[in-house]
């Protein structure tokens, strides 16, 4: 009894409102079948059937139990099941699908992988807004010491809500900014953009829309050659996998030596106000 409970019960987890086309999974042949891999939350099988004949469907996790199965009589043609959600737990989850007729069985093995995140927002680690003024605490600028950079470089990390992408590196020669970066997740940056204050008024104006200083691409090469101090936000869009990024932990020396750096840009930018 409490075996046919349990099988009811993952029956109509499984057996939900129908799904999104483009949330399905769909195998067109289940006789030819041997292996898919997926990140779509929903499997629809179909196979051609010799006759008439009985079909049972059944789905076993990687670990041998059942988690669903289903009996649907005489079919004839070709055998299409209803859209049965496949559970993801952790990256990825294996299932084997076992499509049984009078004469032969079908199996081959299904792999539910974590989607693939698109049009992420990323920044460049440093300070948070918040801490520059009253701004995002997701986004981030990073301040810069212009003559301690000059012929130096910088590495950050690239952030995203807590994970850790990759890095953005900026150098300064002679004067000019350049800022490159990489990803350690696998995955792609689809856009860039670099918000260059170089007071701390116009800092504290990074990631709005009153942003009045300049906004350069990627590539770009940025004159800083006559400012001791500058407060950087590079933006990106990224498409990745989120299995392949870190948890990112903050460096409290980094941030403290930040925090030192922006006093030192707002009494600059207050002397530079009374001449």
């Amino acid at each position: 009894m409490r075996n046919i409970l349990a099988l009811t019960l993952a029956l109509l987890m499984l057996l939900v409102s129908p799904a999104l086309a483009e949330d399905v999974c769909i195998i067109d042949n289940a006789a030819a079948a041997s292996a898919e891999v997926t990140d779509r939350s929903y499997l629809r099988v179909r196979c051609p059937l010799e006759g008439e004949t009985n079909v049972t469907l059944t789905i076993t996790d990687e670990w041998g139990g059942t988690v669903y199965q289903r009996s649907y009589g005489m079919c004839s043609g070709t055998f299409e099941s209803e859209d049965m959600y496949l559970r993801l737990d952790g990256a990825q989850s294996s299932y084997t699908v076992t499509v049984q007729t009078d004469s032969a069985a079908h199996s081959f093995r299904v792999t539910r992988e974590m989607a693939r995140l698109t049009d992420t927002a990323v920044y460049a680690g440093g300070l948070t807004l918040r801490q520059l003024a009253d701004g995002s605490s997701r986004k981030y600028a990073v301040i810069l010491d212009v003559d301690a950079l000059e012929d130096s470089t910088l590495t950050v990390p690239m952030l995203s809500d807590g994970m850790q992408l990759g890095y953005v590196t900026y150098e300064i020669e002679d004067g000019q900014l350049t800022v490159s970066a990489s990803l350690t997740a696998d995955g792609s940056i689809d856009k860039t953009a670099i918000y260059v204050a170089r007071d701390a008024i116009t800092a504290q104006t990074l990631g709005t829309n009153h942003f009045t200083g300049r906004k350069e691409k990627l590539s770009s090469t940025i004159d800083l050659s006559a400012t001791p101090y500058a407060a950087v936000l590079v933006q990106f869009t990224v498409s990745y996998d989120p299995t392949t990024a870190q948890a990112w932990e903050a460096d409290e020396e980094f941030t403290q030596q930040q925090l030192e750096l922006w006093e030192l840009m707002k009494l600059t930018t207050a002397n530079e106000a009374v001449g």
